[in-house]
C-alpha cells in the first residue's frame, strides 16, 4: 500500500510505501531531510507532523523523549506512516535535493577475518548503488533488524565492504556473523555526511576499532586521486590491543600513497616493545597533534571514543566547522 508524504512549507509531495520510513520516503524522492545516524540516537531528522499518524519502530531510541511527543515531533529515521501524512520543515532546515537513497538486494560473496570477531564482508549488489567513500548503508538483517556499517571500499560498481565486529549478545552483529556466502539481504544506501572535503590543509583522521572502515575508504579516496593538502596529514588508530588492529595494513597501505601523510597506531594495553603510542586516542591527539584547532579533523568509532574526541577538540577551541564525524554503535 503506497501513502502521500506531504513536507510544508514547500508543497513537495512524495510517495510513502507501508515499509518505508518518513526518512526513507523524503530521501528516494529527492529531499534532503536532515539527518545523521539513521536509527535514532542523535535526533537530527526530528519533524513536526502537521498532519496524519505513523508508527514508531524503535519507541527505545535513545533520542526520543516525551516533550517531544507533546509538541508532534517525530524522528523521521524510525518513523512510518499509518496514513497519508504533512510534516513541517523550519526556515532553511532543509530544501536542496540530494541524491536518492536506494534499496539494492545483495548477496554476500565473500567473509575474511581481520581480526578476533572483526570480519570484512563483501557484498555484491544487483545494481550499483552511487555513494561517497565516508558514508554508510543500512543492512536489513531481518524483521525489524537495521544495523548500520559503513563502507570501507571506494565506489563504482555493484561491490560493497564493510568491516563489523561480533558482539557477545549483539542481535544485529551475531546475525550478520552469521551468514555464510550465497546469504542474500537488502542494503539501503548511501547515508551520512562524514565525507572527505578536498580542499588544502592540515588534516587528522581518528578511527576506533571498527570505525576505521569510513576513514580507510576516505584513505583510499585521497590515495586514488593522488590528492595532495599540501599540509601533513595524520591517522590515528585506536584499538585495545595490537592484535584488534583490523584494518591496520590496508590503512597504512593507503597512507604510504598520500603526501605529507604518517600512520600513528595507537593501543590501549601495549606489549613489551610496543614501538608505536598506547593508551587511548585523546592521548595520542594531545601528545602528537601540535595546534589542532589548525586542522580539520574526521573521526569515526564507538559512540564513547567519539564522544571523548569532540569534547578534547572542543576544549582546544577546535571550531565545530572543522570537525566531522560519525557515531552508531
Amino acid at each position: 500500500m503506497t501513502r502521500q508524504l506531504r513536507i510544508e512549507p514547500d508543497g513537495v509531495a512524495v510517495d510513502i510505501a507501508d515499509h518505508a520510513t518518513i526518512l526513507q520516503a523524503a530521501r528516494r524522492g529527492g529531499v534532503a531531510l536532515p539527518y545523521e545516524c539513521g536509527w535514532g540516537s542523535c535526533g537530527a531528522c526530528k519533524v513536526t507532523i502537521v498532519d496524519g499518524q505513523v508508527d514508531l519502530m524503535f519507541p527505545g531510541a535513545p533520542a526520543v523523549n516525551p516533550r517531544d511527543a507533546r509538541r508532534n515531533r517525530i524522528l523521521a529515521c524510525q518513523s512510518r506512516a499509518i496514513s497519508d501524512i504533512t510534516i513541517a520543515r523550519g526556515p532553511g532546515e532543509w530544501s536542496a535535493p540530494v541524491p536518492r537513497c536506494v534499496e539494492r538486494e545483495a548477496i554476500l560473496s565473500d567473509v575474511e577475518d581481520l581480526a578476533p570477531e572483526i570480519r570484512q564482508f563483501s557484498f555484491e549488489t544487483s545494481e550499483p548503488i552511487a555513494f561517497r567513500p565516508g558514508q554508510y548503508a543500512i543492512l536489513h538483517l531481518g524483521d525489524s533488524l537495521r544495523r548500520c556499517y559503513s563502507m570501507c571500499n571506494l565506489p563504482g560498481g555493484r561491490l560493497l565492504q564493510f568491516i563489523a565486529k561480533r558482539y557477545d549478545g549483539g542481535r544485529g552483529s551475531n546475525t550478520l556473523a552469521a551468514l555464510a556466502p550465497g546469504a542474500r539481504l537488502t542494503i539501503e544506501a548511501p547515508f551520512g555526511a562524514c565525507t572527505l572535503r578536498r580542499q588544502p590543509g592540515r588534516k587528522v583522521f581518528v578511527a576506533g576499532g571498527t570505525g576505521v572502515a569510513p576513514i580507510l575508504a576516505m584513505l583510499r579516496e585521497a590515495a586514488a586521486a593522488r590528492l595532495d593538502f599540501e599540509a601533513p596529514v595524520d591517522i590515528l588508530y585506536g584499538a585495545r590491543a595490537p592484535t584488534d588492529l583490523a584494518a591496520g595494513d590496508m590503512l597504512a597501505a593507503a597512507v604510504a600513497r598520500i603526501p605529507h601523510a604518517r600512520y600513528l597506531p595507537v593501543v590501549e594495553i601495549a606489549p613489551p616493545g610496543w614501538p608505536h603510542a598506547s593508551g587511548f586516542v585523546t592521548d595520542a591527539i594531545t601528545s602528537t597533534i601540535a595546534a589542532p584547532a589548525a586542522a580539520e579533523f574526521y573521526v569515526a568509532g564507538p559512540p564513547v571514543m567519539v564522544n571523548a574526541v569532540k569534547s578534547l577538540l572542543r576544549s582546544a577551541d577546535v571550531p565545530i566547522t572543522q570537525l566531522h564525524y560519525d557515531s552508531f554503535g
